[in-house]
């Protein structure tokens, strides 16, 4: 049992010393219960250290009365020594107490290679129907076209949902079994929205993300904004979606990392394709970005870019992009990732120690900085 020492500074942490097998997967698991704090994430750090190599918990549930956290990891290269540490901090007068803290060797990761194709430039529908046979042929599983893919860029002559561009998608993704998505202007009743659908491999619609950061001249011609951002559940992982620009506001990208995504579907009519190093590598995600007027990219957790000729030597974090084809004639950029690899830039040993990406329990401030920004962002005078 650790518990406050009446001051909000309190700061420490139990250990048992282990020794860490190279080339082994582990698998650590924590079963406790606690009072006086209502952040786990915030007051309790569970993980393994050594000089060289740090990894640990990041995910919890609830099971009855009590919290469950696991955290299943690669071990270090060779054989170190090191220590289990359970960290409590910042609680005045919280409480928690231990009930289970295992760490043994478990089967490896497996890998989660995901193809994903993405392009640039514009096209009619006879063009992106050739480009999703492409991206179907080359062995996509998920396929992503520009912004308004359909060339259609006044709100105002928008489809319906089962118009030519939509019902494109569904029949290429049925017959490449590949998972297909783009934007276009959608009318629904006396509203307009750019909306990028989902369709899963049998062309069935999995879900719809409606643009929430509507450009302001979209919004003089008469599109209207959607509201919240979902993450939809695929055979390849959890996928969100932001639209050209949600790309400006990273609080879009925190919030999709923060409810499960994975990957993030980027399409685009144009924007900054740096910005997307740091969307990845702040939240720990993937990102996939088809863009009307800037070349196609694919950037992984730690904001390695694929293709990229000149890597930034500061990064030092081990690319998850396994292999890249590019074909000009067809506009077709082919990135197969690895799902499994959440790296962080700054590469220091493991995720305990290296840039947060998205790790909710690696924000070490004493009070959480998201209610102060809301306040902020609420605050409509200078003072």
């Amino acid at each position: 049992m650790a518990e406050g020492n009446g001051r909000e500074q309190c700061y420490g942490y139990i250990r048992c010393p282990v020794r860490l097998l190279g080339g082994k997967t582990y698998r650590m698991r924590v079963k406790f219960r606690f009072s006086g704090f209502e952040d786990v994430n915030r007051h309790l750090v569970h993980g393994v250290f050594t000089k060289r190599f740090n990894d640990g918990i990041f995910q919890y549930r609830k099971e009855g009365g009590m919290v469950v956290g696991e955290g299943r990891f690669l071990g270090p290269a060779e054989d170190q020594d090191g220590e289990v540490r359970l960290y409590f901090r910042y609680s005045a007068r919280g409480r928690v107490w231990w009930e289970q803290v295992l760490l043994e060797e478990c089967e490896p990761v497996p890998p989660r290679p995901v193809k994903i194709a993405v392009s640039w430039g514009k096209g009619d529908l006879k063009h992106w129907s050739r480009w999703l046979d492409a991206a179907g042929a080359g062995g996509a599983d998920i396929a992503l076209m520009p912004e308004l893919f359909n060339g259609i860029d006044d709100p105002m002559k928008a489809e319906s949902e089962d118009g030519p561009s939509w019902r494109l998608m569904a029949s290429k993704a049925r017959q490449w079994k590949m998972h297909v998505s783009g934007t276009t202007y959608v009318r629904r009743g006396d509203l307009v929205f750019n909306s990028a659908p989902l369709f899963d491999r049998e062309g069935k619609l999995i879900g719809v993300y409606d643009k929430n950061m509507v450009y302001e001249p979209e919004l003089d011609l008469g599109a209207s904004p959607g509201e919240g951002y979902p993450v939809f559940q695929t055979d390849v992982g959890r996928i969100g979606i932001i639209i050209c620009y949600d790309s400006w506001f990273p609080e879009t990208v925190q919030l999709l990392a923060l409810k499960g995504a994975e990957l993030v579907l980027w399409p685009a009519e144009g924007g900054y394709n740096g910005l997307m190093h740091a969307r990845s590598a702040d939240n720990g995600v993937f990102i996939a970005g088809s863009i009307r007027n800037n070349p196609a990219g694919v950037w992984d957790s730690a904001g390695n870019q694929a293709g990229d000729e000149r890597p930034d030597p500061t990064c030092r974090a081990p690319s998850a992009i396994l292999d890249y084809q590019k074909d000009e004639a067809m506009r077709l950029f082919l990135v197969t990732v690895d799902l499994s690899k959440k790296v962080s830039p700054g590469w220091n040993g493991g995720p305990m120690r290296s840039a947060p990406g998205g790790r909710r329990c690696r924000e070490t401030c004493l009070r959480p900085l998201e209610g102060n920004i809301e306040m902020e962002a609420r605050c409509w005078y200078t003072v």
